[in-house]
């Protein structure tokens, strides 16, 4: 049996689990698709690769606000 058809058979099978059951396991169904991702430090290093010299400057659009 092909993988493609292992998940066909098991989304049928969660089709005909009782509402009550299915309630308790849809977290744990959702956890094992989509694991939370874990933030860690310095994951995001590299990303940017540019920043205007002008970035801290306040907007011209917010002088109107500014004290």
């Amino acid at each position: 049996m092909s993988v493609s058809e292992q998940k066909i058979n098991l989304v049928k099978e969660i089709a005909e689990l009782p509402d009550e059951l299915f309630e308790q396991i849809y977290p744990k169904i959702i956890n094992l698709l989509h694991p939370a991702k874990e933030d860690r430090i310095g994951s995001m290093k590299g990303l940017i690769t540019y920043m205007a010299e002008d970035f801290d400057q306040p907007l011209d659009d917010f002088k109107a606000y500014s004290l």
